[in-house]
């Protein structure tokens, strides 16, 4: 099986977000309860079922496998049409399978996790950035959910709808809208069952060696962090940021051809965006700065001080193009006499 590695772009995960109704200004405690309640059912409950995801007129089905227990998380995500993918997750470690020359990023819109991970300490955060409320309640995969609506403040960002199972706050189904409400992508769960036991079978990849090509997601630059648990200092760092993103995590890896890039990830608690910096010979940066759309997902490349910029995210063009001008490199710290 061939192997190449390539950085995670945080932010081509697929993400799975909503769009809001005003409601009483108690609500924001609520429904912060049930976005915790969501983040920790997606990871720690035991659950298989089928998804279907919806963007720019292209439908995917996707069965997904997910088993947490005392020796900890591990997943199997699969399509059921079209070319063979897998993503199986162990822990921290992400192996993708492709048949082919496919893209992770294009095909199918899926990342290293389907649903959303969003650690509950990140969820005091979105009450600044968005405005949040309930909107009533639906039935999704024969199951009864409470509905919650998020609408961003800015244009930096997209708002949400999230259906969330009344006894778990599992995600049962996602949003992404743009600042009209129209829904950029949809995903759904078409059958799910919640609470079952899952066998080690189930979560092996059914692509032999010899069909699929191996991309191992490093996940080393999700965030390194120093022994006493701060993040390392960025080399880096926009001069401003819209309100209510804050750097999450920082770290270093390698391109697809072995170079070492610095990552920053930044977070306003449910949008976020990765930026990546590396060295590039004068010949090798780009001539001009260009943006590109996969789908809700933006893509901007540009230079600054003979370094390569990447701004990667689930998040508007205006977002990646604003971050990526602030960049500036930080002074050099003198070691302490």
């Amino acid at each position: 099986m061939a192997h190449r590695r390539q950085p995670l772009l945080a932010g081509t995960t697929l993400a799975l977000l909503l769009g809001l109704v005003p409601m009483a200004v108690q609500a924001g405690d609520d429904v912060a309860h049930w976005l915790d309640r969501m983040a920790r059912a997606v990871e720690t409950l035991s659950y298989r079922g089928t998804l279907v995801h919806t963007r720019d007129g292209q439908v995917d089905t996707f069965r997904i496998v997910h088993r947490a227990d005392e020796d900890g998380i591990r997943e199997r995500l699969y399509s059921v049409d079209g070319e063979p993918r897998e993503i199986l997750r162990d822990g921290h470690n992400v192996r993708t399978l492709l048949v082919g020359d496919q893209s992770l990023v294009i095909q199918g819109g899926i990342g290293a996790r389907l649903l959303p991970n969003l650690p509950p300490n990140r969820l005091s955060h979105p009450i600044v950035a968005y405005r949040m409320s309930f909107s009533g309640s639906d039935r999704i995969a024969g199951l009864p959910t409470r509905v919650l609506e998020i609408r961003p403040r800015d244009q930096f960002r997209y708002g949400h709808r999230f259906w969330l199972e009344e006894n778990t706050g599992m995600l049962l189904r996602s949003a992404l809208l743009d600042h009209r409400g129209n829904y950029l992508q949809q995903l759904s769960f078409v059958e799910i069952e919640l609470g079952v036991p899952i066998s080690d079978g189930e979560l092996e990849s059914a692509l032999s060696d010899e069909q699929a090509r191996e991309i191992e997601i490093d996940e080393l630059v999700r965030g390194q962090q120093g022994s006493s648990g701060e993040l390392h200092r960025a080399t880096w760092v926009p001069k401003r940021l819209p309100d209510g993103f804050r750097l999450a995590s920082t770290g270093r890896g390698y391109n697809s051809e072995g170079q070492a890039l610095e990552h920053l990830l930044f977070s306003d608690g449910l949008a976020s965006f990765s930026v990546y910096i590396e060295a590039r010979a004068e010949a090798d940066l780009l001539t001009s700065d260009r943006i590109e759309a996969i789908g809700p997902v933006h893509i901007y490349t540009g230079s600054v001080d003979d370094h390569q910029v990447t701004v990667v995210g689930e998040v508007p063009s205006a977002t990646v193009a604003f971050v990526a001008r602030q960049l500036q490199r930080q002074p050099a710290v003198s070691p302490a006499r």
